[in-house]
C-alpha cells in the first residue's frame, strides 16, 4: 500500500482492480506487477516510441491495401463476383438503411484510418522530440483512447469469417490480397493492444 499524502504523479492504479500503488523505478526490461490480482501495472522499455511507430507506418498501410487490394471472390455456379472492402460500405447503403451505411462508414474506414492518423501524430512528436508537437501529446494520447474502442475491425473479421464458413457450402471463395493484408492489419492492432501499456505512452509524455 501506498504512503498517504503522496503525490498523485508517484502514484498509479492498477487497470484490472483499481488497487494503488507507489510508482518505483525499474531498470531496462523490468515490470512491475499489481500486488493484488498480479496484472502488469507498467514496464521499462526504451524502444516503446520506435517499436509503435514502426508498427502504427505499417498499421497504415496494410490499412490503404486492405481497402484498395480485392478482398475475396465468390463464385456461384460460375457467377464470379469480387468484392472490395471499401465497396461494402456501398453495398450496405444499398439495402435501403441509410444508417447501416453510415456505422460501416465509420467502423470500416473514418474511425480506423483516424486512430492510425492520431497514433501517428503522437509517436513522431514523442520520436521526434519537437517541442511544438508534444504540447499536445496528452490531449492526443486522451483523444485516441476515447476513440480505440469504437475500432471494430476484428468484430468485422470475424463477421467474415463466419460468413465465409457459411457460404463455403453453396460457393467457391477465393482469398484475395486485400483480405490478408486485413487479416495481418488485425494481428498488429491486437498485438499492439495486448503490449504496449497506456501507462508507458504517459511516462514518455511527462519526459518530454
Amino acid at each position: 500500500m501506498p504512503e498517504p499524502n503522496l503525490p498523485v504523479d508517484d502514484l498509479v492504479a492498477c487497470h484490472s482492480c483499481d488497487l494503488l500503488h507507489e510508482k518505483t523505478a525499474l531498470g531496462e526490461g523490468e515490470k512491475a506487477w499489481c500486488s493484488r490480482c498480479g496484472s502488469l501495472l507498467y514496464r521499462t522499455n526504451n524502444n516503446t516510441i520506435e517499436i509503435s511507430l514502426a508498427l502504427t507506418i505499417a498499421s497504415l498501410l496494410l490499412f490503404l491495401f486492405a481497402q484498395l487490394l480485392p478482398f475475396l471472390s465468390i463464385d456461384v455456379d460460375g457467377n464470379k463476383t469480387t468484392i472490395y472492402l471499401i465497396s461494402t460500405i456501398d453495398t450496405l447503403s444499398q439495402l435501403d438503411n441509410v444508417l447501416l451505411g453510415i456505422a460501416g462508414a465509420l467502423f470500416l474506414v473514418i474511425i480506423p484510418l483516424g486512430v492510425l492518423l492520431l497514433d501517428l501524430l503522437l509517436l513522431s512528436a514523442l520520436y521526434s522530440n519537437k517541442r511544438p508537437l508534444t504540447l499536445f501529446a496528452r490531449q492526443l494520447l486522451l483523444l485516441i483512447g476515447r476513440l480505440a474502442p469504437w475500432n471494430m475491425l476484428e468484430i468485422f473479421l470475424l463477421g467474415v469469417l463466419v460468413t465465409i464458413v457459411k457460404l463455403a457450402s453453396i460457393a467457391e471463395i477465393s482469398l484475395h490480397q486485400g483480405f490478408w493484408a486485413f487479416v495481418a492489419l488485425v494481428m498488429i492492432n491486437l498485438f499492439v493492444s495486448t503490449t504496449l501499456e497506456p501507462e508507458e505512452l504517459w511516462q514518455a509524455i511527462d519526459k518530454h
